[in-house]
């Protein structure tokens, strides 16, 4: 059979097309190992689900990719957009890598003869099929794009972005690692920002709730973790507009007892614990960051609430290392947490609350540096905060159990200590 003559394509992406208009609720597709039976159609639709016969896969691809490719060739040919559409759902489901081809459906999107609505539909069964499809990804993100900046569709904002959340979700299950779709996730949450500030925290609580069960359950994968690290900064910085009322006392008590169990291990021969119990707010965060800064015009509260992530946090990542021995991406992450310590002290002894000049990697180390070597005392007797005293004792701890744990565990912590002594975070 040459590359280019196949009977039967015409009818089977016909088919495929009558399939993706008839169930605007499909979910899935798949190749379905299966010989070649003249006498029945290689497509499959059941459930919501979409299968191709494996036989019909290669010559079907090969006549749609060699008509499309012959189209942009000679420019001077005109052709049914509807035949175009056709020709670009067979190549494009099959092979989603194509960008040449992603474009041509951009054209017929912004021509009007495609419904981006649908087009999101389709983009979804593709992101299935191959779940790591940079290009698929980006259509989505353009089409989400167009549809809220330029389409004449009445679109609900809030149903469009949370699609996309679940769309990149399903990615990130079907396949480990995929950064492309945790990237996707991150950037609906942007526009969500930009396009719905007013319910941008309820969102956050979702998110992070979401992702914190995601990441229990893959706890080698640090795509998972680096979306956590783009959460943990917007909750951290996430300063309430005057629109909004005060926290619930029960939402400022909650955040105040998570405080309290993660720097409890750091308050041993502390005059000022009683504080963390009977204290004001700016009281607790004064100790916790070892801060004597005049009072300046902050809402502490609130900054408190942001602080009470990151504690959870650490918390959560020393129970999973010491539930999981052997995982870098747990380590790495706790690197990340490291770090932020020294952010969120050169902050609030700043600003007295937190900025995101300071989570700046050119930044955010050399402060603390700069801080040690200008006092005349040797760091041994440098005063800390509660914060970094409980940090430290927690890391003892869970390094003290890695090393007996097994040689990877152990050149896990060992990387990990010299990472605290290169940021001059002390062990």
């Amino acid at each position: 059979m040459q590359e280019d003559v196949f009977p039967a394509a015409e009818k089977i992406l016909s088919d495929i097309e009558n399939v993706l208009k008839k169930d605007p609720n499909l979910v899935s597709f798949e190749i379905i190992p299966a010989e070649d039976n003249k006498n029945k159609s290689p497509v499959f639709h059941d459930e919501n689900s979409l299968g191709l016969a494996s036989w019909s896969v290669q010559p079907l691809f090969s006549y749609a990719y060699n008509r499309l490719l012959d189209l942009r060739q000679n420019k001077h040919r005109r052709e049914d957009s509807g035949t175009v559409s056709k020709w670009l759902l067979g190549v494009l489901l099959l092979n989603p890598d194509i960008s040449t081809f992603w474009n041509m459906k951009r054209e017929l999107v912004k021509s009007g003869r495609l419904d981006p609505m649908q087009e999101l539909g389709f983009a979804s069964i593709v992101l299935y099929y191959k779940s790591k499809c940079f290009e698929a990804f980006a259509y989505r993100r353009w089409l989400v794009k167009f549809i809220l900046m330029e389409s004449t569709h009445s679109v609900n904002v809030d149903s469009i972005l949370r699609n996309e959340f679940k769309v990149a979700a399903m990615a990130a299950d079907r396949y480990a690692n995929n950064c492309h779709a945790w990237s996707h996730r991150e950037y609906a949450l942007g526009l969500f920002e930009t396009l719905a500030p007013e319910d941008l925290n309820p969102l956050l609580q979702t998110e992070w709730e979401e992702s914190s069960n995601w990441c229990n359950r893959h706890v080698s994968d640090y795509s998972g973790f680096a979306y956590r690290q783009f959460l943990l900064k917007k909750l951290l910085l996430y300063r309430r507009n005057r629109e909004e009322g005060a926290p619930s006392p029960e939402r400022v008590a909650k955040s105040r007892e998570l405080v309290f169990k993660f720097a409890k291990a750091g308050t041993r021969g502390c005059n000022d614990v009683f504080l963390l119990f009977d204290g004001s707010s700016d009281q607790v965060l004064d100790l916790m960051h070892d801060s004597e800064n005049e009072k300046r015009v902050s809402d502490y509260e609130q900054c408190l609430i942001n602080l009470s992530y990151w504690a959870e946090e650490c918390m959560l990542n020393e129970d999973l290392i010491i539930s999981f021995p052997g995982h870098e991406a747990l380590w790495c992450h706790r690197r990340f947490l490291a770090y932020s310590l020294l952010a969120l002290q050169t902050s609030y002894k700043k600003y007295s609350y937190y900025k995101s000049e300071n989570f700046d990697p050119c930044q955010g180390i050399r402060p603390r540096i700069e801080i040690n070597r200008s006092r005349t005392v040797d760091s041994a007797s440098v005063s800390k905060g509660l914060l970094e005293l409980a940090f430290r004792n927690h890391n003892h701890d869970v390094i003290a159990l890695a090393k007996k744990s097994g040689n990877h565990q152990h050149s896990l912590a060992e990387k990990f200590i010299k990472y605290l002594k290169f940021i001059d975070l002390e062990l």
